[in-house]
């Protein structure tokens, strides 16, 4: 197995995985110092430590350390001393609709720790920048299928901006599905007040409903799809680290947010 190039798939699959290595063994089978394996949160496998029942029992508690998070520790177990390195998955995007501002967007995410996902359903040549924009492209035929597959992490961020109001509403029912961390449309409120009432005669709640941003984006952007990205992203960040919105400078000193008062530490205040 060559770890380097199981661990390129790995982060491309936008999962959670740890990379289990064996350091010392005191005599226990076959688990060989130098052995790895990666083991994904889903209990998909690449790699051996050993392999029987003493491989079974070991997954059990690193599927435990990954539940926890990112981190490196090391684990003795029956004698055998492990390496468990447990990698997050960075934040992911969503993109549905590789249009103007969609693709805005996704230029814009560049500049940010995000991975990007671009679902869409039109012919490929149409949204050429866009695919090779995103980290991964799907091709669908049911937005809220390709948002259920396995292709999109729970506890990612939305933004829908497809060609057709019925497929933004088929992108707003998958997302509100996958425990997101923001859900966003672009569009007027009129268009909001039509698909809220699609959505809700197919049994989404108000609850739910009312997560959703839409209007979509700070008030800050002069109606171009460049500037309406930045505004969309500006939400997704304010919403990622808990920011309030607020200009910096009217925050006093004593109450500075945790964001402002990270940007007054860069500015070597």
């Amino acid at each position: 197995m060559n770890i380097f190039e199981e661990m390129v798939k790995a982060e491309k699959s936008f999962k959670s995985y740890a990379i289990v290595t064996v350091v010392n063994n005191n005599g226990l089978g076959t688990a060989n110092p130098g052995k790895k394996m990666i083991y994904y949160a889903d209990g998909m496998i690449v790699g051996t430590i050993g392999g029987g029942q003493f491989e079974f029992e070991c997954m059990k508690i690193v599927k435990g350390m990954i539940a926890k998070g990112k981190t490196t520790e090391m684990i003795t177990f029956s004698g055998v001393d492990l390496l468990v390195e447990v990698f997050a998955p960075v934040n992911t995007l969503v993109v549905v609709g590789g249009g103007h501002v969609g693709n805005c967007l996704l230029k814009t995410a560049k500049l940010l720790p995000f991975a990007t996902i671009l679902i869409d359903d039109r012919d490929e040549g149409l949204i050429t920048e866009s695919r090779e924009l995103a980290d991964k492209y799907i091709k669908c035929t049911s937005y809220e299928e390709a948002i259920l597959s396995d292709e999109v992490p729970e506890g990612a961020y939305y933004f829908c901006a497809a060609w057709n109001h019925d497929f933004d509403a088929q992108g707003l029912k998958g997302a509100l599905q996958k425990k997101p961390a923001y859900v966003g449309m672009v569009g007027s409120r009129e268009k909001k007040q039509v698909l809220f009432d699609m959505l809700r005669s197919q049994g989404v709640t108000d609850e739910e409903l009312d997560t959703i941003y839409t209007p979509v984006g700070l008030d800050i952007a002069d109606g171009t799809p460049a500037e309406i990205a930045f505004a969309i992203m500006a939400e997704i960040l304010m919403v990622k680290n808990g920011g309030t919105g607020t200009n910096c400078k009217t925050i006093t000193t004593k109450f500075l947010s945790s964001s402002c008062d990270s940007m007054v530490e860069a500015a070597g205040e």
